[in-house]
């Protein structure tokens, strides 16, 4: 592939690097960006990390993790990499600043890439940036240390959900073993990432269970939250991560939707389906994402937004085929 080429020249000639990743930053980007950072640092040069918001709990036992600041400051010189950025929009209060980078590098997986970067290395086939930054270190010749093969661990576990996904490959696989090879240890992993959470997550999964909504003849399935529902629980905007998958979990449903109401004024939905492109759902609304995992934020009130969403998720239901297995349904309505 020509561009890892580019990209492993112009790690090898440029001596400073800021690395940026995505709002609500998820196990891919912070993986990713750690394990490319400390690359970076091992080979001596100038490195800074940014994610505009807090990186995750279950993601802080990661090496460097406190190192990656909330506050971008650009110099203006320094080359730009963003990690796992379908667009621009992605980096949030970041892009202004991003926009200015004489060099800006976009690595990423998303079908829905922008090719923002003036090198993008892109590859929609990979289950994770993960597995593209793995590919890029090996290509550099790089010494993966044990904290950066867990970086890269994680990164696979959490896009591929535990190797559950259909998106995890037979390359998946064989870069998962070499990172074990490499010192990461996926039972510790399992535990921190996947295992443990505290009290106020449970209490959260529970207000939104509760508000459970099957449409389309139980095909689809909506949760909701609210910021309500956080303050009442104690959570964040981080202890969602993963709710949304126990609406598609429902046996007979094919698309599960989560909406967030935090902004009065935009609200954000999160896709998931087994058998629907849903990343062509999100694009409907501006949003993206993978084929069986999207989202995108919609502005309007949570009544007018969830009736647009429902009434695309119903058409894209209707056209797209999608065998119903055992369950015998009549067409769509609520």
């Amino acid at each position: 592939m020509l561009e890892i080429k580019q990209v492993t020249e112009l790690l090898a000639r440029e001596k400073s690097f800021f690395l940026v990743s995505h709002v609500l930053p998820d196990g891919d980007s912070v993986g990713s960006l750690l394990a490319l950072g400390e690359a970076l640092q091992q080979l001596g040069k100038q490195v800074g990390m940014f994610i505009p918001g807090v990186v995750p709990h279950k993601y802080r036992f990661l090496k460097g993790s406190r190192q990656i600041a909330d506050d971008l400051v650009y110099d203006g010189r320094s080359t730009i990499i963003a990690l796992d950025c379908s667009d621009l929009d992605r980096v949030g209060e970041f892009k202004a600043q991003i926009e200015r980078a004489p060099k800006l590098v976009n690595i990423d997986h998303h079908i829905s890439n922008q090719y923002f970067g003036t090198i993008n290395l892109v590859n929609t086939l990979a289950s994770a940036t993960g597995e593209i930054v793995f590919s890029l270190l090996s290509e550099m010749g790089v010494n993966f240390t044990p904290s950066m093969a867990t970086a890269l661990y994680v990164a696979l576990a959490t896009d591929t959900g535990s190797f559950k996904f259909e998106n995890t490959t037979p390359d998946t696989h064989r870069i998962a073993a070499a990172l074990i090879e490499r010192g990461s240890n996926p039972g510790t992993i399992s535990q921190r990432v996947f295992d443990q959470r505290p009290l106020h997550y449970f209490l959260l999964l529970k207000e939104a269970l509760s508000t459970l909504e099957l449409y389309c003849q139980q095909r689809i399935a909506v949760l909701t939250i609210s910021r309500d529902m956080l303050d009442l629980c104690g959570a964040t905007e981080e202890d969602m991560d993963g709710i949304v998958n126990y609406s598609r979990n429902i046996e007979g449903v094919e698309l599960g939707l989560l909406l967030y109401t935090g902004n009065n004024q935009v609200i954000k939905v999160g896709f998931r389906s087994a058998q629907l492109d849903v990343s062509k759902l999100a694009a409907k609304f501006g949003g993206g994402g993978h084929a069986k995992a999207a989202g995108c934020r919609v502005p309007g009130s949570y009544l007018e937004v969830k009736t647009r969403v429902l009434q695309e998720a119903e058409k894209s239901l209707q056209l797209s085929g999608v065998s119903e297995g055992d369950y015998e349904r009549p067409s769509c309505g609520q």
